[in-house]
């Protein structure tokens, strides 16, 4: 990795803060005049600075002239049209991935998630148990509690809290808040309370989603 890349993405990343596209465009130009092959390093970051700039043009044509892409190349890319909602396109992304981590399938998830696409989230989240459960962690389990509930999908995510056991994230406080914030929205208040007494420990969240759930089921003395 050359002092000139280090530079370089110093200088995107104050870009990317100050929202300066312009000057973005202007160093991007420089790049190409000045390194006749940059690294792919330096590229993945052109391309995550044009996602985060909304540019979804130019972050596409960085990554179709990049000639050596790497996993960081393919997410960057699978970012852009996740959060945009863009899903055909962000499916074909994921389609072509010569290979996939954690972040890949936890990107093409909540971008079905947020969209209105929740039974293509469920078919992704599937598809993961079945050839990547190794890549599965708090942010996997975390999304499809939160998918559940606001679909109010009991059995799915009781099947969840299952497979949250089973993978040893029972007790991680990230994957609790929203397991217990699901179970108080279906009403189902006892296993709540069940889940929320084994934890080993509780933040401000999970106290406050037990509380609310206590009190909405009018269980004052215990909340």
């Amino acid at each position: 990795m050359s002092s000139s890349s280090n530079y370089y993405v110093s200088l995107l990343k104050l870009f990317c803060e100050s929202q300066n596209q312009t000057e973005a465009k202007q160093l991007h130009c420089l790049i190409l005049k000045t390194i006749s092959h940059p690294e792919t390093f330096l590229l993945n970051n052109l391309i995550s600075t044009y996602s985060k700039l909304g540019n979804l043009a130019y972050a596409h044509r960085v990554f179709d002239h990049i000639p050596q892409s790497n996993l960081f190349s393919w997410n960057a890319i699978l970012s852009i049209y996740s959060k945009l909602g863009r899903l055909s396109q962000m499916q074909q992304i994921f389609d072509l991935m010569p290979f996939r981590d954690g972040a890949s399938w936890n990107l093409a998830i909540p971008g079905y998630a947020n969209y209105g696409s929740s039974t293509y989230a469920v078919g992704v989240y599937k598809l993961m148990l079945k050839d990547a459960a190794m890549n599965l962690n708090q942010i996997t389990f975390s999304t499809m509690l939160i998918l559940c509930s606001n679909c109010r999908w009991m059995d799915l995510g009781r099947q969840i809290h299952g497979q949250i056991l089973k993978f040893g994230f029972g007790s991680y406080v990230f994957v609790g808040s929203p397991l217990l914030d699901m179970y108080a929205k279906l009403g189902l208040i006892f296993d709540a309370k069940r889940y929320y007494d084994d934890m080993p420990e509780w933040n401000v969240v999970m106290c406050n989603t037990m509380i609310i759930g206590l009190m909405g089921r009018g269980m004052v003395e215990e909340s």
